[in-house]
């Protein structure tokens, strides 16, 4: 059944009802919480807009429940060469389902390595040739074991190579053209506190360009794919890849290389909120979030990132969903054709002549018919969930606000557009409402609900950029009601989750429960706990290679790579 904006404001306020009548009521038993993640989301626009009466839904839960701004993180991109920090998108979303900093999680950018494609050459102009590099400090009071993988550039035949650390001489090797792990046993007196230096000493070189018809004039030694400190128990203190760590490698180095895609689960190194309340046999959905594909086990429903766009499926033979069989269900859902026709014609695409949904480069339109699919998944898929953790992601508001934000405050419209196409981007956030607000309308009456936003936006001349400030909104069963938020970060959010189910928090995350959210009678029934537990997150599904020319496209028309 479908609910009006009158009945949607009653449903809302009768959770905050809920809350307010908490002391009267036991808590339930079998916790609920939905969460929505919607990109780019700012509260200087929906607060506008709800004063308009425009967006019912994010109103009727602002009033129930605690809001406020959310702090986003300022990031520098690991694969650019000019580490300018910002407020970059998968790696934002990943901080905050895993409550961690990027150092830990592991999406450093847009583009990450394949894995095992890492390596970089050395050789030096230098007489006699050597490749620095320094690494830091590694905590051990234990001997540990010094793994290098290395090869020596095939010309060269065998070659001598020496190692020294930190000065001291440690080992000298007889390298072949063949790839293999070369190890020395340390003691930890050998590892020096803040900085560490590692020497190679070579003693053969040559020029691709003397052996083959290459133009390539470097001088090559030999290659190195990484280094890793090793435990007695062998699990790694400590592991050098060439990419990620290239600002550390210094003379007779060059620039490392590497298969690079799209950044993707198996370069999570953490587990996400999901995976923690699967292994407690809490039930999880999980619809369209960042870096989920290649798709991987959880306790229920996980429709992948790369399910959105129709092109970037249709390249994707395996990992879409788990199981592997909802993607049946959920590929019929697609809106194909006309389906978004009167969606475009509300959102103003269909003003300009010739239309905005016919522009080339334009991703808006297909970013809406994601938005679409995750939202006709997300009604298939939460009237099987009863209890667990349901999220769900949109990215519209994200994408048409780094377009067109400037014609909202008054910037130059393309040629051929009307003043009405200034409403641009609040008809989508009006759209994204009315998402929200059917979302909501099928959950039971004691869910939970958080909405949040990585980062918000600001205008530009030629669209909009990312701010530091996105939203937090939380309403239900235990949050106080008229509550405004301060000191918010989107690291708060994976042990806030946590914390609803009234599970423990993981000493490893680094953000924090938002206690001032919630009721005094709620904490004192489920006092803040927390545990020493590993989060390690090590999925083995092979990592696509291949160009994915409908994600780089995406990428470049919002301006995050050239």
């Amino acid at each position: 059944m479908s609910l009006g904006p009158t009945t949607l404001r009653e449903l809302f306020v009768s959770i905050g009802l809920v809350a307010a009548l908490a002391s009267c009521e036991p808590w339930r038993s079998e916790p609920f919480t939905a969460w929505f993640a919607i990109d780019g989301a700012t509260f200087e626009i929906i607060d506008e807009l709800r004063s308009r009466g425009k967006l019912p839904a994010f109103d009727a839960l602002i009033r129930s429940g605690t809001s406020g701004p959310m702090r986003s993180l300022a990031e520098r991109r690991l694969m650019r060469s000019k580490r300018q920090r910002g407020y970059w998108s998968p790696i934002l979303w990943a901080s905050m389902a895993t409550g961690v900093v990027p150092e830990k999680h592991g999406i450093r950018d847009f583009l990450l390595p394949v894995t095992g494609t890492s390596q970089v050459w050395m050789g030096s102009e230098e007489d006699p040739p050597q490749a620095r590099l320094s690494f830091p400090e590694v905590a051990t009071t234990d001997p540990v074991l010094l793994r290098i993988r290395l090869r020596s550039h095939t010309p060269n035949g065998e070659q001598s190579i020496g190692v020294r650390l930190n000065g001291e001489a440690l080992v000298e090797w007889t390298v072949g053209v063949e790839w293999k792990n070369y190890t020395i046993p340390l003691e930890p007196e050998r590892l020096r506190p803040a900085r560490n230096h590692l020497v190679f000493d070579l003693s053969r070189q040559s020029r691709p360009a003397d052996n083959s018809a290459s133009s390539d004039r470097r001088l090559l030694a030999a290659e190195l794919a990484r280094f890793s400190l090793l435990d007695r128990h062998g699990d790694a203190l400590y592991v050098f890849n060439p990419v990620y760590e290239r600002f550390r490698l210094g003379q007779g180095f060059y620039q490392p290389e590497a298969k690079v895609v799209e950044a993707q689960s198996v370069h999570m190194r953490v587990a996400p909120v999901w995976s923690l309340l699967g292994d407690l046999e809490h039930p999880v959905s999980i619809v369209g979030y960042w870096t989920t594909w290649p798709a991987y086990p959880v306790n229920g429903h996980l429709i992948s990132s790369r399910m959105g766009l129709r092109g970037r499926r249709q390249n994707t033979q395996h990992y879409l969903t788990w199981p592997a069989g909802l993607v049946q269900e959920i590929e019929p859902l697609y809106p194909a054709g006309d389906a978004m026709k009167d969606i475009f014609a509300k959102l103003h695409l269909s003003d300009c002549e010739p239309p905005l949904t016919e522009d080339a480069g334009n991703v808006v339109p297909d970013i809406l018919r994601q938005d679409e699919l995750y939202f006709r998944a997300a009604k298939k898929l939460l009237p099987k969930m009863d209890r667990g953790l349901f999220a769900v992601y949109f990215e519209s508001i994200d994408v048409a606000s780094h377009n067109y934000l400037h014609w909202r405050h008054g910037g130059a419209l393309r040629e051929g557009c009307p003043e009405s196409a200034r409403a641009l981007v609040d008809e989508v956030y009006v759209q994204v409402d009315r998402w929200l607000g059917e979302l909501v309308a099928l959950l039971p009456e004691e869910a939970k609900i958080v909405i949040v936003s990585d980062h918000g936006l600001v205008p530009s001349n030629t669209g909009g950029l990312h701010s530091p400030e996105g939203i937090f909104i939380a309403s239900g069963e235990g949050i106080r009601v008229g509550t405004q938020l301060r000191g918010t970060g989107i690291l708060d959010v994976a042990p806030t989750l946590l914390h609803l189910f009234d599970e423990p928090i993981p000493f490893e995350m680094d953000g924090k429960i938002l206690v001032q959210a919630f009721t005094r009678e709620w904490l004192e029934s489920h006092p803040p706990r927390y545990i020493d537990e590993d989060m390690d997150f090590r999925f083995s599904g092979d990592a696509s290679a291949e160009d994915d020319e409908k994600m780089l496209e995406r990428l470049r028309s919002i301006g995050y790579i050239n």
